[in-house]
């Protein structure tokens, strides 16, 4: 089980992995409000494809468990908006955490 805290901390992480791997060219900090898919998101497509599979990554190692993050579930969760934020992703991690 992870917290919400933990789970803006591994998106945080990933970004800053990212930063690393010079998918995006200056550091990005993580509020609730970060637009990680959609209008006004500093990822482009690779950035973002690469920060789910990292997530996973994390998310596994931290559970001891394979994890594998499904975009139909994040866009169910989201409802009507245009973009995909920290605020609508860290909760999905820890519920999906909690489902499996």
């Amino acid at each position: 089980m992870i917290t919400l805290e933990r789970s803006i901390e591994m998106i945080q992480e990933s970004i800053q992995s990212l930063r690393r791997a010079g998918l995006l060219e200056h550091d990005l900090v993580i509020e609730e409000s970060t637009v990680l898919l959609g209008m006004g998101s500093e990822l482009d497509s690779v950035a973002f494809v690469t920060l789910m599979s990292d997530l996973e990554d994390r998310l596994s190692r931290e559970t001891g468990r394979d994890q594998f993050l499904v975009l139909d579930d994040l866009h169910e969760l989201n409802g009507e908006e245009p973009s995909l934020t920290v605020r609508a992703l860290a909760p999905y991690l820890v519920e999906m955490v909690g489902r499996t």
